[in-house]
């Protein structure tokens, strides 16, 4: 089916439209929506004999958006070493050992980046004397969106990191009792010593991965991502595939503004990049500059407002210095680019804000929609009613809260994070949030989101963490639809099922609205479709 064709959609159609909240029937042609009501009011917008897709089972909502979701990341991933599985640096060992034999030609040996230290029996990352253990000969690295990796004393020697190597600003090389780096490194200055020297797949074998990952995200229910953090290399391969007419997941890329490069670069091609935030058409288009303020909770190097409880002197790390960030900060607003940062620990969340008030005295950021990515240790009520007031936007991840949580309750205890991640506080103050995975780091899956949300359960436990931060049926959906489309600023196209909008929608086993919320964890994704042409068929 071309997207030229007339189709009748019936069923029961949840739209996200407040002028019109359900709907019998919906009318496409041409990619788009041209009626949505009842069956007759559909029909007598199509022409003669349109083709007819009725939905007896289910709900019709609109196509499913991940906020924060590294597409190509989770897609090459599937071609390098998988340790998703491990449950020790034994297995870690076994994954690696037995890539390195299936491979003999790799001249790197590196892991794809969706995995967990928390999932190990140790608790840890593996040393490079462990890796050593079992490939001594050929440099490995080991990713993990955190963001941190792991190295053995090969890579870390082709990297020329040392005993007398200092740690980067704004990152971290762990050390052993000597002094020597261990093979553990922490924030993108650290660890982007040895990822750059890492050759990328070919171009083309990229492309596979991305097109066959893209048939899985379909497969869970999703029409849309945005892509934070994107390089240029990054940037061309989704222009590669938009070319070729293969890019099936509409796409929000948000280029990198990579603390590990001088200043003075970041603020040239900020100055000078000719395009800005919105440009592209509904399949890929431009988002906001990506910018790293602090690290991770569950490695310790989230900027928080008081010392971590088990470590005294840590407060955590800010990959990018104060005053690097408002320079950036304010040549997005000059030049008219949106901003989006990386904000975890509360500290963190007060100099985002703070630098955001400046700007904003001078450029106003609603129309700009700057946002806050994670922002979820704690950010307090002022914090919530600043965002509000500036119209700045927050990209929320309730799968990381339920990945992270049993390692968190650890760290901090229940009652603190039973506060994380406050989706209710922030729609409650007024802002505008949109729901993500952070895919590798936790499943792309968005169903696990929705469930999280109205729920508020941590892996491994049988009660909720945090029950007054759940939300309703309707604010969980939007976290993916209708809000979600307005933090990709994409608000004048999809996120709803309304006439003169674009025909992106989903099938789910359940009522998201209705059904009882314990229901969502086992909910299947029946169909998707985008422009009208269906992509996924149970």
């Amino acid at each position: 089916m071309t997207t030229s064709q007339q189709v009748l959609v019936t069923g029961d159609i949840v739209t996200m439209d407040p002028a019109r909240p359900r709907a019998q029937a919906m009318a496409v042609h041409g990619g788009r929506i041209v009626a949505v009501g009842t069956r007759e009011e559909a029909l007598a917008a199509l022409g003669p004999a349109p083709h007819k897709r009725h939905y007896a089972e289910g709900t019709v909502v609109p196509g499913l958006i991940d906020t924060h979701n590294h597409m190509q990341w989770t897609a090459i991933q599937t071609r390098l070493v998988d340790l998703a599985p491990a449950r020790s640096i034994a297995d870690i060992q076994a994954a690696v050992r037995a890539y390195a034999e299936r491979h003999p030609d790799k001249p790197w040996i590196m892991s794809g980046s969706g995995w967990h230290v928390v999932s190990l029996r140790e608790g840890r990352y593996p040393t490079r004397q462990e890796l050593d253990a079992v490939c001594p000969d050929r440099p490995v690295y080991l990713p993990r969106v955190g963001p941190a990796g792991g190295a053995n004393s090969l890579a870390l020697k082709m990297a020329g990191i040392g005993p007398d190597t200092p740690d980067p600003p704004g990152g971290r090389f762990e050390r052993d009792e000597s002094g020597h780096p261990n093979g553990v490194l922490l924030e993108p200055t650290a660890f982007e010593q040895v990822a750059r020297l890492v050759p990328m797949p070919s171009v083309e074998e990229q492309a596979d991965a991305l097109r066959e990952m893209q048939r899985g995200y379909h497969a869970a229910g999703l029409t849309g991502i945005m892509d934070p953090g994107v390089s240029p290399e990054m940037m061309r391969l989704y222009q590669r595939l938009w070319q070729r007419g293969e890019l099936t997941v509409r796409t929000v890329m948000m280029p990198l503004a990579d603390s590990s490069r001088p200043l003075a670069e970041t603020l040239a091609w900020i100055t000078h990049a000719g395009q800005t935030t919105g440009f592209g058409d509904a399949r890929l288009k431009l988002g906001g500059v990506k910018l790293f303020l602090d690290g991770g909770a569950s490695l310790g190097t989230a900027l928080m407002r008081e010392p971590y409880p088990d470590e005294r002197c840590n407060c955590g790390i800010q990959v990018t210095p104060t005053e690097s960030f408002r320079q950036i900060a304010w040549a997005c607003a000059r030049q008219g680019w949106s901003l989006g940062v990386h904000v975890v620990g509360g500290k963190a969340i007060d100099i985002a804000l703070e630098i955001f008030d400046e700007i904003n005295a001078q450029i106003p950021l609603r129309p700009l929609r700057f946002s806050l990515i994670h922002a979820y240790l704690w950010p307090e009520a002022h914090n919530i009613r600043d965002a509000a007031r500036m119209g700045v936007t927050v990209a929320t991840q309730c799968s990381m809260q339920y990945t992270f949580g049993p390692l968190l309750v650890k760290r901090f205890g229940t009652a603190l994070m039973a506060l994380a991640t406050p989706v209710r506080s922030w729609i409650d103050g007024g802002v505008v949030v949109g729901g993500g995975s952070d895919s590798p780091v936790t499943p792309f899956q968005p169903l696990l989101g929705l469930w999280q949300a109205r729920t508020r359960h941590i892996a491994g436990t049988d009660e909720p963490v945090g029950r007054l931060q759940a939300v309703s049926g309707e604010e969980a959906l939007a976290l993916y639809t209708r809000d979600a489309a307005y933090v990709s600023f994409s608000e004048h196209e999809r996120g709803m099922l309304r006439p003169g909008l674009l025909a992106d929608w989903t099938v789910l086993s359940v009522d998201p609205l209705t059904c009882d919320p314990e229901a969502l964890r086992d909910a299947r994704v029946l169909a998707t479709a985008v422009d009208g042409r269906v992509v996924h068929e149970a």
